[in-house]
């Protein structure tokens, strides 16, 4: 009885080695033009965070252009990345601000070249306060993302915009 459940196992085992040896081989097509992906939800602690760095991460691996935009001011996606996002650090906060570029922002995650990061800080936590005598203030991170992918050097196949709790900033 134990060699028959042994050999089941090993059977499993060697049915899933083939089959992510075959799935590393395939090659992913890659989009033409950039993808924009929101990941959103007015409930908290349902894998928001979890989602994106996860995505991005897949997609990194398998050779896509991957940039990550942490608009939660935890930054939780940012550690994830391994990117800093201490208060002082060049953040999304400065640029809904205006202050900076998202290419000023940009940094590289240490878990793959492909996958970049511009990260969030404690800052952000104030900036809907700030951001409300600005003008065009509910088009500045689209308007900021334009501009960073028209100019960009690199091609971006995703972008993965981690939105906090409060949907205000990724209208």
């Amino acid at each position: 009885m134990a060699e028959v459940e042994n050999s089941l196992v090993g059977d499993h085992l060697v049915d899933k080695i083939r089959r992510r040896r075959r799935l590393a081989e395939t090659r992913s097509p890659l989009p033409e033009t950039t993808r924009v992906i929101t990941v959103s939800n007015q409930k908290g602690g349902v894998g928001k965070t979890t989602t994106t760095v996860n995505l991005a991460s897949a997609l990194a691996r398998r050779g896509a252009n991957v940039l990550v935009i942490d608009l939660d001011p935890q930054g939780n996606a940012s550690t994830a990345l391994g990117v800093q996002h201490r208060p002082e650090v060049t953040s999304i906060y400065d640029v809904l601000l205006g202050d900076n570029s998202l290419q000023d922002a940009l940094q590289i995650s240490t878990d793959n070249e492909n996958l970049h990061c511009v990260p969030s800080t404690i800052n952000l936590a104030g900036a809907e306060i700030e951001l409300v005598s600005l003008v065009a203030r509910e088009q500045r991170l689209r308007t900021a993302l334009e501009t960073f992918l028209r100019e960009s050097e690199r091609t971006y196949h995703y972008v993965f915009i981690d939105c906090p709790l409060l949907l205000g900033y990724s209208r």
